[in-house]
């Protein structure tokens, strides 16, 4: 059984190197798209690059806490495929609901079975959520997002 250590240095890893390919691979695209589909991706890599950093950083720090602890995935198992069968009705639900109308449902949903229960933090969390996706992807970035089909 794999450590927790090495589990999240494994992804770590994994999250950096496609931080990196993700930026190297802005350079292969057609000259009419690099000021805005290449800077889109640009910013996500750097994004993820970033925080990747960070958390490495952090996981740095932590050296001696909990090296040898196993990983548990079955800790929560309730959650972990209650969250997933979310994520595909979610996936489901975006073409005909469009992407605010389903994330609106789906965040909250989401927060409720991960264990928050404060009416005020979900809905201030949704609610952020759902403008900083519409300020920066959409109006900033100009990033179309799924449509509804039915409202």
């Amino acid at each position: 059984m794999m450590t927790k250590r090495l589990t999240e240095l494994l992804i770590l890893g994994g999250f950096a190197l496609l931080a990196i390919l993700l930026y190297l691979s802005t350079s292969s695209y057609p000259e009419s798209v690099q000021g805005s589909t290449a800077m889109y991706v640009r910013f996500l890599a750097t994004s993820l690059g970033i925080l990747c950093a960070v958390e490495i950083a952090s996981w740095l720090k932590k050296r001696e806490k909990a090296i040898h602890e196993k990983l548990n995935i079955t800790a929560a198992p309730l959650r972990f495929w209650g969250l997933l069968a979310e994520l595909v009705i979610y996936s489901q639900l975006l073409e005909p609901l469009g992407f605010y109308l389903a994330s609106l449902l789906f965040l909250p949903v989401a927060m409720l079975t991960q264990g928050a229960r404060k009416p005020l933090s979900i809905g201030l969390t949704t609610g952020g959520v759902l403008l900083f996706v519409f300020l920066v992807f959409e109006t900033l970035l100009a990033v179309p997002l799924p449509e509804r089909l039915w409202f």
